[in-house]
């Protein structure tokens, strides 16, 4: 009889504490004399690629027009450069192995990426392995380097604190997944934020909403130990990444799972809908699916109704 499993509370889920044991320290501190210079140059001149290519795409845009219809023609180009760059090309050069499980659907069966677990600051490269336009905090729009590629790949921006932009986004997200158009999947984190990947905490409505098929996607890093970054953890964001550096070898899997197709019921009810791929993924991922979510989510949800 199998015993039963403890009650996840928010604590749980939003904490994390780096831990290294010896020869993991020895390695790292071995293999950053070697791996730290070489693999930062090389990112930092991914980095300036990344920029180069959306800067290209973004030449002579109409901004009031741009958001309008998907790329086409030359800046389509440069589009794609931008997201292979950000994508199997970044990974590359921080010392990862990127492993595709299963097959990505095309937009014309699934309009609607739905990614969970959310559990690291390098979930946002996975954006461009799918080659698809993600939701995004509007604040992103003032950062220096993520802007161009962001704005390059069509990315819809919300403001959390803002009831009138979350109605936009909402809108903008509908009209995209329910248009006729070649725009790129809609890539959603559902649990609109991130955690240890203890468990998958309550997933937002927003990708169900229109009720078309959506296809859940499953991210798992092989060192999450040192990929985790949540809200709650004694370590900063630099010795996160120098250990990712410093390690010889890591690898991200993204696991394309079949197309979730709902019934009228889902339909109606974009909660249930939710829920039920949810757990779906929590079954692909052997953790528990739950209802918890972050204080200001409450909040927020609050506000709206």
């Amino acid at each position: 009889m199998s015993s039963p499993q403890p009650v996840l509370t928010p604590a749980d889920m939003f904490c994390h504490q780096l831990s290294l044991s010896t020869a993991d320290k020895l390695k790292f501190l071995l293999c950053s004399v070697f791996l730290v210079p070489v693999r930062l140059c090389l990112a930092l001149l991914v980095a300036f690629l990344i920029w180069l290519s959306s800067r290209l795409g973004l030449l002579y845009r109409d901004t009031d027009t741009w958001d309008n219809r998907p790329q086409q023609g030359w800046r389509k180009v440069f589009q794609n450069c931008m997201w292979t760059t950000s994508g199997y090309i970044i990974f590359w050069a921080l010392g990862f192995r990127v492993s595709i499980v299963g097959q990505q659907a095309p937009r014309s069966q699934a309009p609607v990426l739905i990614v969970a677990p959310h559990t690291s600051f390098l979930d946002v490269f996975t954006i461009a392995l799918c080659y698809s336009s993600p939701v995004a905090r509007v604040e992103n729009r003032a950062t220096p380097v993520l802007w161009a590629p962001q704005a390059v790949g069509n990315t819809i921006f919300v403001d959390r604190r803002s009831a009138d932009s979350r109605q936009e986004a909402m809108n903008a997200i509908l009209a995209r997944a329910r248009s006729p158009l070649a725009w790129p999947q809609i890539f959603i984190f559902s649990e609109g934020t991130t955690t240890n990947g203890r468990a998958l905490i309550r997933f937002q409505t927003g990708g169900f909403k229109a009720g078309v098929p959506v296809q859940p996607v499953t991210i798992q890093y092989s060192r999450p130990d040192l990929t985790t970054w949540t809200r709650d953890q004694p370590h900063r964001f630099i010795h996160s990444i120098l250990l990712i550096m410093a390690n010889p070898v890591n690898q991200v899997t993204l696991h394309f799972l079949p197309v979730y197709s709902p019934d009228q019921e889902e339909i109606a009810n974009p909660v249930l809908y939710a829920q039920n791929v949810q757990k779906m993924m929590a079954e692909s991922l052997a953790v528990p699916a739950t209802d918890i979510q972050r204080a200001e989510f409450v909040i927020e949800n609050k506000k709206v109704t």
